[in-house]
């Protein structure tokens, strides 16, 4: 039963018909247009009942929000685009936590573009999260699905990483020609202690006298005791005791 899932691996396009193909005869490839933004996302259990949000791009702000995209170079048709969730570190696996939003279904996203479109933008995936004892549920429904199962003790439940495949068209208009994958960024839970965003909630002051020895209390948001370094910039240096 706990037989590891295949290794994801590069797949090359066999698709001769260089009326596809860019100058030179190149390749087509994917690119990552935007990241992933790494931290300040929470996973959703599929019993909270809630939405799961949408994972942000690395350039995402209040004021302008962005979402992770790619684009196709060296290509000009019609593209099927199928993205799922792998492991942190390599040989990537697929993750047992899933993908849900528009376009997904058994826990990744698959959805065809036509050629207008250059820069694909996914703006609808959330992340749904297996509890622990879940996993072994979720491996059955694998096997139910003919995908491989996969060996869960060697899974980081609080990490994921996005991958991106792509099926080109071939001669009679089906997308099915795969070109080599490319590998997100990690995406960190935000409720892991060892993989939250930090935060300052609150400071006492924020000036001291020339003389120093001032104390000053930071109140911090899920900062676990001796594994972190506090940092001052300024025009000078300072020197800190730091008390826990």
């Amino acid at each position: 039963l706990f037989q590891f899932f295949p290794i994801i691996r590069p797949l090359l396009s066999q698709n001769s018909d260089r009326k596809f193909y860019g100058q030179c005869g190149h390749e087509p490839y994917i690119e990552i247009h935007e990241q992933p933004r790494q931290r300040g996302m929470r996973f959703r259990y599929k019993c909270e009942g809630r939405s799961a949000g949408s994972i942000p791009g690395e350039h995402s702000t209040d004021i302008n929000r962005t979402f992770p995209s790619i684009q196709i170079l060296n290509y000009f048709g019609k593209v099927k685009i199928r993205i799922t969730l792998v492991t942190k570190n390599e040989p990537y696996r697929p993750h047992p936590h899933q993908l849900v939003g528009k376009d997904c279904e058994n826990g990744y996203y698959e959805a065809e573009f036509g050629p207008e479109r250059r820069v694909l933008s996914f703006q609808n995936l959330g992340i749904q999260c297996v509890k622990k004892r879940e996993l072994k549920e979720s491996i059955i429904s694998r096997i139910a699905k003919k995908i491989n199962p996969f060996n869960v003790e060697e899974y980081d439940l609080n990490v994921v990483r996005l991958c991106f495949q792509a099926f080109l068209s071939d001669e009679h208009g089906n997308c099915t020609q795969p070109i080599s994958p490319v590998i997100s960024n990690p995406i960190y839970d935000n409720r892991a202690p060892n993989s939250a965003e930090l935060r300052i909630c609150r400071v006492n002051k924020n000036c001291g006298t020339a003389k120093g020895g001032d104390e000053i209390f930071l109140l911090c948001d899920k900062v676990q005791k001796g594994d972190w370094k506090l940092e001052y910039h300024a025009c000078y240096k300072l020197t800190l005791d730091i008390k826990e």
